[in-house]
C-alpha cells in the first residue's frame, strides 16, 4: 500500500512538472529561432538585401511574441528593424519607435558600430530620451545583495581576465542567465558574454586577451529572468567596475578570485566580437580565370615566326593565379604573386600592394597595384590554325578584389586585373579570376 502511494505521488509530480519543462524547452527553442532569424537579417543587410532582411525580422518578432521571448535578442531585433526603417524607408518616426521598443526591453542595447552612422545615432539618442533614464542612472551604482563578487583588482595587457561571481539561492531560483558586459577604454560600446555556471551557484566569464588593451578595463554584471527582465546587477554602465591595466610581474593574480592565465575556453569572450574576421597576418589565395588583351603589329607567332598577324583583340585563356600577402596593418598588405597560363605555359610574377578600402559585414573591397616580370600569351588565328604570342616581359598591374567571408578564415574572391605589358611586344590585358583565400 505504501509503495503504491509513493508510486502515485511520483507519477503526479512528473505530470505536474512536465508542462513547465516543456515550456522551458519551447522557450529556449524559440529564442534560438529568433537569434537565427536575426543573424539571417544581418547577413541580408550586409549584402544590401533590405527586403529580405525585413522579412526575417518580421518573422523574428512574430516568433518571439508567440513564445514570450524577451531580453537582449529581442532588443537587437528591434534595433535592426529601426535601422532598416531609416535606411530603406527613410521613416524616422518608425526608426525612433523601434529603437524605443529596444531600449524598453534592454537599456544596454546599442547600434552595431559596423553599421552605425551619425543620423542613426541621433535617432537612437532621441529614442533614449523618450524612454527616460534607467533606475540606476544619476545615482550610485546598484549592487544587488544577491550577488557576491570580489572585483578584479588589476589586469595585465594582452592577458586573459577571469571574472567570477556567486548568487544567493533565492536569486538562483529567479534567474535564467547571468551576463558580463565589458569594454576597454579605447572602444565606446560594451560587449556582452554569458557567464557560465560552474556549480555551487558560482558563475564565471572570461574576457579574451585581445580585449585587454589600453590603461583601463570596465565591466558590470547583469542577471535576467526567463522573460528577459533584469532581476539583479552588480554596478552598471554609468558606474562600472574599473580595472587598471598594467604590465605587472608574471605570476600575480589577474582577478580578485585568483583567475587562470590560459583556460580551455579562452575563446568564450571572443564570441562577442563584431562580425567579420580577426586581424590578418598572412593571406594565401589561389584563383583560376581567363582574360582578353590587345596585340599590336609587333606581336610574333611562336610556332611560325615571321608570319603576318592582324593587330587587335585576342583571348588569353585559362590561367592560375597564386598570391601570398603579409598584412602590415588591418588594411594594408605587401605580397608576391605568380600567374601561369596553363595551355602555353606563360609564367609571370611580381610584387603587389593591397588596400582593404571597404569593409561591410562579410564583404571586403580591396584595391591592388603592383608590377613584375614575365609574359602573357594570346591565341591568334593563323592560316586556319591557332598559334600564340608572348607579350612582355615587363608589366605593371592595377585591379580590385571583392572578397566574401564565408568562414572564420576563408573568403570567396572575384578579381578583375588590368596588365600593361612593356617590351618588344607591348600589350594591354584584362583578366577575370575567381578563387578562395585563407587568412591566418
Amino acid at each position: 500500500m505504501v509503495f503504491s502511494r509513493v508510486l502515485v505521488w511520483i507519477v503526479l509530480s512528473l505530470l505536474a512538472a512536465a508542462p513547465a519543462v516543456a515550456q522551458r524547452g519551447g522557450s529556449r527553442q524559440a529564442e534560438q529561432d529568433v537569434e537565427r532569424l536575426l543573424e539571417d537579417a544581418r547577413r541580408a543587410y550586409d549584402n544590401l538585401e533590405l527586403d529580405e532582411a525585413d522579412r526575417s525580422l518580421d518573422e523574428a518578432v512574430r516568433t518571439g511574441e508567440r513564445a514570450g521571448v524577451r531580453g537582449r535578442v529581442m532588443a537587437e531585433v528591434h534595433v535592426q528593424r529601426g535601422i532598416i526603417a531609416h535606411v530603406r524607408d527613410k521613416d524616422k518616426d518608425r526608426a525612433v519607435d523601434e529603437f524605443r521598443q529596444a531600449l524598453t526591453i534592454d537599456r544596454g542595447v546599442r547600434i552595431d558600430s559596423l553599421v552605425s552612422t551619425p543620423s542613426l545615432e541621433a535617432l537612437f539618442e532621441q529614442a533614449r530620451r523618450l524612454v527616460g533614464p534607467a533606475e540606476s542612472e544619476g545615482g550610485a551604482a546598484r549592487r544587488d545583495p544577491g550577488i557576491t563578487h570580489k572585483p578584479v583588482k588589476r589586469a595585465k595587457a594582452n592577458q586573459l581576465v577571469t571574472v567570477q561571481a556567486k548568487v544567493s539561492p533565492e536569486l538562483r531560483d529567479q534567474m535564467f542567465r547571468m551576463y558580463l558586459d565589458f569594454r576597454s577604454e579605447s572602444v565606446r560600446e560594451y560587449r556582452r558574454v554569458e557567464m557560465r555556471d560552474q556549480g555551487d551557484n558560482t558563475f564565471v566569464a572570461r574576457i579574451g586577451a585581445r580585449f585587454v588593451k589600453g590603461t583601463k578595463l570596465s565591466y558590470y554584471i547583469l542577471v535576467e529572468d526567463r522573460d528577459g527582465n533584469q532581476v539583479a546587477q552588480f554596478n552598471d554602465q554609468r558606474e562600472p567596475v574599473d580595472v587598471p591595466i598594467d604590465d605587472m610581474a608574471t605570476g600575480d593574480s589577474l582577478t580578485g578570485e585568483g583567475g587562470e592565465e590560459e583556460p580551455e575556453d579562452a575563446e568564450s569572450a571572443e564570441d562577442t566580437a563584431p562580425r567579420g574576421k580577426k586581424r590578418r597576418i598572412v593571406t594565401l589565395a589561389l584563383s583560376v580565370g581567363t582574360g582578353v588583351g590587345r596585340i599590336t603589329d609587333k606581336a610574333e607567332a611562336q610556332n611560325r615566326p615571321g608570319s603576318t598577324l592582324q593587330p587587335g583583340m585576342a583571348i588569353s585563356p585559362f590561367h592560375t593565379l597564386s598570391e601570398l600577402d603579409f598584412w602590415v596593418s588591418r588594411t594594408l598588405s605587401v605580397g608576391m604573386f605568380g600567374r601561369i597560363q596553363v595551355a602555353d605555359f606563360a609564367p609571370a610574377g611580381g610584387l603587389r600592394v593591397k588596400f582593404d578600402v571597404l569593409q561591410a559585414g562579410s564583404n571586403h573591397l580591396l584595391l591592388r597595384v603592383g608590377g613584375g616580370y614575365g609574359h602573357i600569351s594570346h591565341q591568334v588565328p593563323l592560316d586556319g590554325y591557332r598559334d600564340y604570342t608572348l607579350e612582355g616581359p615587363y608589366f605593371y598591374t592595377l585591379g580590385l578584389t571583392w572578397a566574401l567571408d564565408f568562414a572564420k578564415r576563408w573568403a570567396f574572391t572575384v578579381t578583375p586585373d588590368f596588365y600593361h605589358l612593356i617590351g618588344p611586344s607591348p600589350s594591354q590585358q584584362v583578366d577575370l579570376s575567381v578563387g578562395c583565400a585563407v587568412s591566418f
